[in-house]
């Protein structure tokens, strides 16, 4: 006895590992950040929708027609757009829903209009598949977007919905346009037909684990880079600026270029936790940083050492440049209230230049310089800036 093909089966089997796989999605989802957890709800709610579609495909001629042909259309066009909006989110595209929406409506007129008022089962298949390979093609531009970042992961996400969108336009083609030979049944085994419920029941599957291993990786990188930053102020960390700073150091040693660091301190800090709470503490150094930012270039580097204390890395810039750069990072704090607890405050910062010089091996020395100058600045009545004597 030959191997034979049974499309009802393979419908009800695609419906249970996707179903399965969603389920799986919905369990571990908790592990994964907020920022994830909006496009994953769009995904689980394809994996929901989908299933349901096939389940009533699979009961075609054993229920209603609005149920097997108009309903489970319906559904199975809603987990396409699903998927389409979970990566535009994903990745941060343009959502253009509309044209989602628009296409679903097109979907329920179609096997509709072709079920009721023409029953004509190949332009039902052709037209509802040329539906389904724009909704397949909107998944696969949201993960080909223009500057996102491919690899073999997102490769084979984005490919298996190139592909069904592809399958999608030849199966739609071929009875609209090739004069395909009338199936008496959407369960007539044909190598078409074979292709195209195979590929519908292992996309959802195949492509959430790819989803899958996309949100992690992702939410690696985040890890990676919320280790370098400070959580407040989402400049560097020390353990970040550590390793920028002696990278630009080795670069300005390797070329023969000027460089420059600066220690900038919060002067009176503890007064504004005091009066104003932590809450207004941490207002303020948001604020700091701000400002800091402001006065700087942006290929200059600038990272929290901790508490109030601020670091800056200025490559190319001379002792005159940091200081001049200096002096107005002091004057934006001096001449300019800072509005902190619902009024207005002077906040002004001390100021530690030091610039490299031949006997800085290492960061910690420039680092050490620049803080000694820093300490002389306060020492001298706060508010002021100060260049690092040994390399004036």
């Amino acid at each position: 006895m030959g191997w034979q093909f049974d499309i009802r089966t393979a419908l009800f089997l695609g419906a249970f590992l996707t179903l399965l796989i969603g389920l799986l999605l919905f369990a571990v989802r908790r592990h994964f950040g907020p920022a994830l957890q909006a496009s994953m709800n769009w995904w689980i709610a394809a994996t929901l929708l989908h299933p349901i579609g096939f389940l009533l495909i699979a009961l075609r001629d054993l229920i209603s027609p609005w149920w097997s042909s108009v309903t489970s259309n319906a559904l199975v066009a809603s987990s396409f757009a699903a998927f389409a909006i979970a990566l535009r989110i994903f990745n941060g595209s343009p959502q253009r829903r509309e044209r989602l929406y628009l296409l679903i409506a097109a979907t329920v007129g179609l096997a509709a209009y072709y079920t009721y008022v023409d029953d004509n089962l190949p332009l039902r298949i052709g037209t509802i598949s040329i539906v389904y390979a724009l909704l397949l093609g909107a998944s696969a531009r949201a993960v080909y977007r223009r500057g996102q970042v491919l690899n073999a992961i997102t490769h084979v996400t984005g490919g298996l919905f190139v592909a069904g969108a592809l399958l999608m336009s030849y199966r739609g083609a071929i009875y609209l346009f090739l004069s395909a030979p009338l199936p008496a049944s959407v369960f007539v085994v044909s190598p078409l037909q074979i292709l195209s419920y195979a590929l519908g029941g292992l996309l959802p599957v195949v492509s959430t684990v790819g989803y899958l291993l996309m949100c992690t990786e992702l939410s690696q990188q985040e890890l990676a880079k919320a280790a370098r930053l400070d959580y407040l102020t989402g400049i560097c960390n020390r353990r970040a600026i550590e390793d920028l700073a002696g990278r630009s150091i080795a670069a300005a040693r390797r070329h023969g270029i000027p460089l420059a660091m600066m220690i900038i301190d919060v002067d009176h800090f503890k007064r504004i936790n005091d009066e104003f709470g932590h809450e207004g503490g941490d207002a303020a150094l948001i604020e700091t940083v701000r400002r800091l930012r402001e006065s700087l270039r942006t290929e200059d580097l600038i990272g929290r050492l901790g508490g109030e204390e601020f670091v800056a890395v200025m490559p190319n810039t001379d002792g005159a440049a940091a200081l001049a750069a200096a002096e107005r990072m002091r004057s934006s704090f001096a001449d300019q209230p800072m509005p902190i607890g619902g009024g207005d405050i002077t906040i002004t910062v001390s100021v530690g230049v030091a610039v490299l010089d031949a006997r800085d091996q290492q960061y910690s020395h420039l680092l050490r310089r620049a803080d000694r100058a820093m300490y002389a600045a306060k020492t001298a009545g706060r508010n002021k800036v100060m260049l690092d004597g040994v390399a004036a």
